[in-house]
């Protein structure tokens, strides 16, 4: 006989001789009178009238594992309990109910009574697998729904949040015509110098601008007495080309820092259709030029976005 878990089952009275099968390290069940175990009380009533041939039926059958209970109208023994299998292996016990009329569930050792009512593969799993949830709902990044169209697609340009400065030598230029590089007998440096004014060409500079703003050419202009002009163009404007004076005192035999201004061709020196002539432009490649009108050289140019910087 298999006797696993009968301490933990409630039984008649007179299951208590089924004590004779089992091993000696098993305690066995006494009766409620001396207060070591009262489960049994609440169904006494069931089994006490079967008298002393009950209880000699249910020794019998608990030795033999045999589920006899001839001559008492029960599928039974109440209180008699035989082996199961468990649904993850082992045995386990079952109890005849104390009518007598059926067996208890399997009761295996550390497990539920009933295993059908535990099983996790019995749980709907669509019910609370966050893996079902629809993943087009909701955006783990942002927060939103993934089928939202705001935004771009062209990049994004910002304004400037703080101060840009650099300069660009000649030989970061691109020279056509007659220019060419050459260095100053004036102690200036590098230079692009037209050798030959007939043969035309330009030397065009193309900054590439890391964000939007207000930004002001300073050239380093050759101020040669009367010639110290240029004609000039920003991203191809104006059409004709401006004029940029160097300076429009008529004197001086130097390089000088001259910001960029635009005088219109039929005005007047020192008569100016913007100055500083400060273009507002976006974050990247940006064209200025320039070509002979007066002056055969020029240095270097600084860019900024500091309206008050002066080199």
């Amino acid at each position: 006989m298999h006797c696993l878990g009968l301490r933990s089952l409630p039984i008649l009275t007179t299951a208590l001789l089924f004590t004779a099968g089992c091993s000696d390290t098993t305690p066995a069940l006494t009766s409620a009178t001396d207060g070591t175990e009262s489960d049994s009380d609440s169904d006494s009533d069931s089994g006490t009238t079967t008298g002393s041939s009950t209880a000699t039926a249910t020794a019998t059958a608990t030795t033999t594992g045999t589920a006899s209970a001839s001559g008492t109208g029960m599928a039974c023994i109440p209180g008699m309990s035989i082996s199961c299998a468990c649904p993850e292996g082992g045995e386990g016990a079952q109890v005849c109910e104390p009518d007598g009329m059926s067996y208890g569930p399997c009761t295996c050792e550390g497990a539920s009574s009933d295993s059908t009512t535990t099983d996790p593969t019995t749980t709907d799993p669509t019910t609370t697998d966050p893996t079902t949830t629809d993943p087009t709902t909701t955006d783990p990044t942002t927060g939103t729904s993934d089928d939202t169209t705001t935004g771009t697609t062209t990049g994004v340009n910002s304004a400037c949040d703080e101060v840009i400065q650099f300069e660009m030598m000649p030989d970061e230029a691109t020279l056509t015509g007659g220019w060419g590089l050459a260095m100053s007998m004036m102690g200036e440096g590098q230079i692009a110098f037209i050798q030959n004014p007939n043969m035309g060409g330009s030397v065009l500079y193309e900054p590439e601008l890391p964000c939007d703003d207000t930004w002001y050419i300073w050239a380093r202009a050759f101020d040669n007495g009367q010639d110290d002009s240029y004609f000039a163009t920003l991203d191809g404007e104006p059409e004709p080309p401006a004029i940029f004076e160097g300076d429009c005192g008529g004197g001086g035999n130097s390089y000088v820092w001259a910001r960029l201004n635009w005088r219109d061709v039929d005005a007047n020196p020192c008569e100016y259709v913007e100055d500083p002539w400060a273009p507002t432009w976006d974050a990247g490649v940006h064209a200025i030029e320039f070509s002979f009108r007066e002056a055969q050289a020029m240095g270097r140019i600084l860019i900024t976005n500091d309206p008050d910087f002066t080199p």
